[in-house]
This record gives C-alpha cells, sequence and structure tokens, in this order.
C-alpha cells in the first residue's frame, strides 16, 4: 500500500512538472535565425556615406557595399514588442544580429551571428539588463559541419565583430527616424 501511495505521488510530481515546463519557456526566444515575416519593413543604406531609406522589401534594397552597407528588417512581434533583423556585410565576414524589444520599446534580448570566410563562425545570444549585455550562451563553430570548436586564431583580431552593437530603445536604432512618426508596423 505504501508503494501503491509512493508511485501515485512520483507519478503526480512527473505530471506537474511536465505541465510546468511550457510556462518556464513561454517568452519568446531572440533567434537570429528565425523567419522574418512578409510584413516585415525594411531598411538600408547602401554603403558607408549613403543615408538609410525605407524600402518596399528587401528583394528592392540594392547591393550593399561590404565597407558600410546594412540593411535592417523591423516587424512586430507575437509578445506585442517589436524585432529587428540587421546584416552587414563584410569582405571576410558578414554580422547577423537580431534584436528584441519589448511593447515599450526598450531592448530585452539580442542574438548575434558572424560568419567569416576562415572556417570559423561565432554566435551569441543574451538578455539586455540594466543596459549591459549578458551572454546566455556564445560558441565558436566549424563552418563544414556547426560543431563548437575552440576559440580560433584570429578571433581576436576582429574582437570588436564579436560584441553587438546594442540600441537599448527602438528610438536609438540608426534608422529610427524614418519611422519616427508612424511606429505602426503591420500585423505579424
Amino acid at each position: 500500500m505504501l508503494v501503491m501511495k509512493s508511485n501515485r505521488l512520483a507519478f503526480f510530481y512527473c505530471g506537474l512538472t511536465f505541465f510546468a515546463v511550457p510556462v518556464t519557456f513561454a517568452s519568446p526566444v531572440c533567434d537570429v535565425k528565425a523567419a522574418v515575416p512578409q510584413s516585415a519593413r525594411t531598411y538600408a543604406k547602401t554603403g558607408d556615406q549613403e543615408a538609410w531609406r525605407e524600402f518596399r522589401s528587401l528583394q528592392d534594397v540594392p547591393a550593399l557595399a561590404t565597407d558600410g552597407g546594412v540593411s535592417a528588417q523591423l516587424w512586430r512581434d507575437e509578445t506585442g514588442g517589436s524585432s529587428v533583423y540587421m546584416v552587414e556585410p563584410g569582405e571576410d565576414f558578414w554580422t547577423h544580429t537580431r534584436y528584441c524589444f519589448d511593447r515599450g520599446g526598450q531592448l530585452e534580448r539580442v542574438s548575434l551571428e558572424v560568419r567569416t570566410a576562415w572556417g570559423w563562425d561565432y554566435r551569441l545570444e543574451g538578455s539586455v539588463v540594466k543596459g549591459a549585455l549578458r551572454a546566455n550562451s556564445s560558441e565558436f563553430f566549424s563552418t563544414e559541419n556547426e560543431r563548437s570548436i575552440s576559440k580560433p586564431r584570429g578571433a581576436s583580431d576582429i574582437s570588436e565583430a564579436l560584441k553587438p552593437t546594442l540600441y537599448l530603445t527602438t528610438s536609438k536604432l540608426p534608422f529610427a527616424h524614418l519611422f519616427a512618426h508612424s511606429f505602426e508596423l503591420p500585423p505579424k
């Protein structure tokens, strides 16, 4: 009888744990590889000396210069906050960054991936607390098989590229003046 009660209790706690897990993981991930919705607004500056402009779609953006060109896509996410996906091309590496803002426009999370021509890439994901990035995970990995590797030779040479620029509010985004008067985003 005692064994049966113990088994029921164990079953109860396992069930409780099973139902509690989705609540723990309910907050959306700020993943640089997540798909950008079709409804995203598209912005770009094609070169270092160019100004930011809004485009109808990513396909309408001219080729970006590898010395200062940047594209950005902005959309409202499922939480009511907003997300921005930025791509900065370069000769030896490209930087892909996703910024996730809360409903009030405050930066909450950042995801970064630096893709190099040297056989390795780097990714970082973290939360923003009191204006500072707290990395939840970061790793160098092989471009061949995506397996983690130790810090490769040459990574120190581009150490600044391995740290995302933090735009602490949507109003600090470099193209914010283009949506300052109409931050109404299309629905997700």
